[in-house]
């Protein structure tokens, strides 16, 4: 009788880590404070409230395992990276990878002037939207945000002086659902005038697929290293949707937040 129960017991906590397994981690949940975009360190801190669940994080953007780095208390960041956490829990399927760029402020931009001006619906501050550091959240009415259903977008950046350029960082947002997706192409020019352009560096951007995730992407570009008082940035992007949407044939719009120089 006893080996009978004995068996009986085994087999119910057998079915019962059968079912565990099936069953997958909420996501954590990242907090950033005073926002993602920093000048000399960002404190990052994780939630996630389930016992004996370990938090792996990583800050290189490279996919968070087992055996990486684990959470214990919040975390200082001094330089820009990539966040990524994931929650893991014996007997239970590993939660979804969240993710989160942070972002160092660089060099003090003096003006910035736009062409053409945005829609009056998502004007946000004007051309000092582009400038002003602070970060726009996943909602692009929150008036952080300038919006384009045609281009292209011309941005042109007077740093104030002359000064090495090692990298442009552009903020967009890409929303499929709000008919928001990302640029086409990216054009780099420099100018010590401000009158006279010259080409430095060009990208062009993957067209968003169906299946693709949306949220915020920040696009580095690496120009030359090259000294200039000037930038302008022409930002190109889709006529219409894509034959996948829903709204096919219709506007593509475009959202554009921070422009960060290093």
């Amino acid at each position: 009788m006893r080996f009978i129960f004995a068996l009986g017991l085994i087999l119910l906590m057998s079915h019962s880590n059968m079912m565990a397994q099936e069953y997958q981690l909420s996501k954590p949940i990242i907090q950033v404070k005073k926002g993602e975009l920093f000048k000399k360190k960002a404190l990052v801190s994780v939630d996630f409230r389930l016992a004996d669940t370990e938090l792996r994080y990583t800050t290189d953007g490279s996919e968070p395992r087992a055996t990486s780095s684990l959470y214990k208390k919040s975390i200082r960041i001094k330089s820009s990276s990539t966040f990524k956490v994931k929650a893991f829990k014996n007997g239970f399927i590993p939660s979804e990878t969240v993710t989160t760029k942070l972002v160092q402020l660089g060099a003090k931009i003096e003006n910035a002037m736009i062409r053409p001006e945005p829609s009056k619906s998502y004007a946000g501050n004007g051309a000092a939207t582009l400038t002003d550091q602070k970060a726009g959240s996943l909602n692009f009415r929150d008036g952080n945000w300038l919006g384009y259903n045609k281009g292209p977008i011309v941005i042109t950046l007077d740093l104030g002086k002359n000064k090495t350029v090692n990298e442009v960082i552009i903020s967009t947002l890409t929303s499929a659902g709000a008919w928001i997706m990302p640029p086409t192409s990216i054009v780099v020019r420099r100018s010590l005038d401000g009158a006279h352009f010259r080409v430095d560096k060009e990208i062009d951007i993957p067209v968003f697929q169906q299946n693709d995730p949306s949220g915020k992407v920040y696009y580095n570009i690496s120009p030359s290293g090259f000294k200039s008082r000037y930038i302008e940035l022409t930002i190109n992007s889709l006529s219409t949707l894509p034959d996948w949407h829903p709204g096919k044939g219709n506007a593509a719009w475009v959202f554009l937040d921070e422009i960060i120089i290093n």
